[in-house]
């Protein structure tokens, strides 16, 4: 497998910038040299100068560029003691409190597989008519493909396991068909979800934000970027609103604890 050096590393960095106005400089460095290096073998691009060169002479590769360059998520209902929390305890105190008058924003969205799990839990709580979803995405190609509803196979079963250990009421097989040996969620579950494209800066899609769940993303971000986006989230968010990250990311390490309260040690659910 191809190695970049950090210099070949920058000089993609500085093209995109340049070019598209994103700016990657606040990237984990280690962690967008690896995502390169992956793009660059499975397009057998041989080296980065020939990637750079795609990037400036072509700016429709450009789409797919940033679709690749996004982490996916590993599979539905992933750590499904957070789901059982958001099931018996987050979800219907909040719902009780603000009523119809709930917005929740999924930022940085790339697989669906957040969503469309949300959206399950919601449906079994027969709470999903009385709330609204935002769904933000880097890529156009990333809302297509959440909102087609697809799912890759190989996470089937590891994410009906998931979902039987996040004590879901239904049978997962519920939840999707196959057609042609792929995989399609039930797209009725995201009917009503508002989707848009985000800038780096992870603008709030709207205002009055309860729920953020930006799950395993601040690991990818150096500390100058993940004190601007957890900024920006708290600015999102209501007094009172909460923030949902991964279990491995913790808020007061580089943000202080005046901003947030931590609600949830072990699922890091914070509150503002």
């Amino acid at each position: 497998m191809l190695e970049l050096g950090i210099v070949d590393t920058r000089n993609v960095i500085r093209t995109i910038a340049e070019k598209y106005n994103y700016d990657f400089s606040d990237y984990s460095l280690t962690a967008f040299k690896r995502r390169l290096e992956k793009i660059i073998e499975q397009q057998n691009l041989k080296y980065s100068d020939v990637l750079i060169t795609k990037l400036r002479n072509n700016s429709g590769y450009f789409e797919q560029f940033i679709d690749e360059l996004a982490i996916p998520s590993t599979e539905m209902f992933r750590d499904p003691s957070l789901w059982r929390v958001l099931r018996y305890e987050l979800l219907p105190s909040l719902i009780s409190e603000y009523g119809n008058n709930f917005k929740i924003w999924l930022p940085n969205s790339v697989s669906g597989d957040e969503l469309f799990s949300l959206a399950i839990t919601l449906h079994e709580l027969n709470m999903l008519n009385k709330v609204q979803i935002f769904v933000t995405a880097l890529s156009t190609i990333s809302i297509d493909n959440i909102q087609s509803g697809t799912l890759a196979a190989s996470k089937l079963e590891l994410s009906t396991d998931n979902y039987i250990r996040a004590n879901g009421t239904s049978e997962f097989t519920n939840y999707y068909k196959t057609e042609n040996n792929k995989v399609f969620r039930d797209k009725s579950l995201i009917k009503n979800v508002t989707f848009s494209r985000q800038s780096l800066n992870i603008e709030p899609p709207a205002q009055g934000i309860k729920l953020i769940l930006f799950r395993n993303k601040m690991i990818y971000y150096n500390q100058t970027l993940q004190s601007k986006v957890l900024t920006q989230l708290f600015n999102s968010l209501v007094t009172g609103g909460h923030l949902i990250v991964g279990t491995k990311e913790s808020i007061n390490t580089f943000f202080g604890s005046n901003e947030f309260s931590l609600v949830n040690n072990t699922e890091s659910i914070y509150k503002r």
